[in-house]
């Protein structure tokens, strides 16, 4: 079976610690459009749509936002996680149904993924830094994030563990939030690339079949 597995390059580290099969290709999907869904729905599709000849797609997304509602499994089949956020991919679906996310509002999630990228916070931070000084930069900074009163990070134990944890720090500082580690697994990241995919964390969709809101226990309105 040829099987194309198609991710967020938010875990590309710790999917790409997974030995691939000899018919399993990865593909990561730019982080860039994390705070656009519509594009990427788009770039979503466009890849799905341009990957002919696999029995299986493997989308290691969750609903991101809405960006994988109306996807359309063009050529194969589509598995992927009933999940809303790449928080439980870090977690683990049942450590997130433990969690209380009601008392942790204000909490910013932070991964490995997330610190590397040149997307992050820091390198954004830094680029706004350069080009109109501390102050302005800080001021931005204070205004995307002033919500957020918590920085978690999650610590999947990659092997730039210590140099990003002391990245989180740094942004935690930045903007006068408490920080917090916990201990993050890979299992379930594990689980969607190979499986077994139960009907309780995931959704198996058919060929030409579209991934709908309510598919993630989601009430259509």
């Amino acid at each position: 079976m040829k099987i194309k597995v198609i991710a967020c390059e938010v875990m590309k580290e710790e999917i790409s610690s997974i030995e691939p099969l000899a018919d399993e290709e990865f593909e990561f999907i730019s982080m860039d459009f994390h705070l656009y869904p519509e594009k990427l729905r788009a770039e979503l599709q466009k890849n799905i749509d341009r990957s002919i000849g696999y029995d299986r797609i493997i989308l290691a997304f969750g609903l991101c936002g809405g960006a994988t509602k109306g996807v359309k499994a063009t050529h194969s089949e589509i598995i992927l996680p009933m999940i809303h956020d790449c928080i439980p991919l870090f977690l683990c679906p049942e450590k997130c149904r433990l969690r209380d996310f009601r008392s942790e509002m204000g909490t910013f999630y932070l991964s490995n993924g997330w610190m590397i990228t040149e997307k992050s916070i820091l390198s954004e931070h830094q680029r706004v830094l350069k080009r109109f000084g501390s102050k302005k930069a800080l001021s931005v900074l204070h205004r995307t994030y002033e919500g957020y009163k918590k920085i978690l990070f999650i610590n999947t134990g990659s092997e730039v563990q210590d140099e990003v944890i002391d990245q989180s720090k740094k942004i935690a500082q930045l903007v006068n939030a408490e920080y917090q580690t916990v201990q993050g697994e890979t299992a379930f990241i594990e689980e969607i690339v190979r499986g077994p995919w139960d009907e309780v964390n995931f959704i198996k969709l058919p060929h030409l079949g579209i991934i709908k809101e309510e598919d993630f226990g989601i009430n259509a309105k």
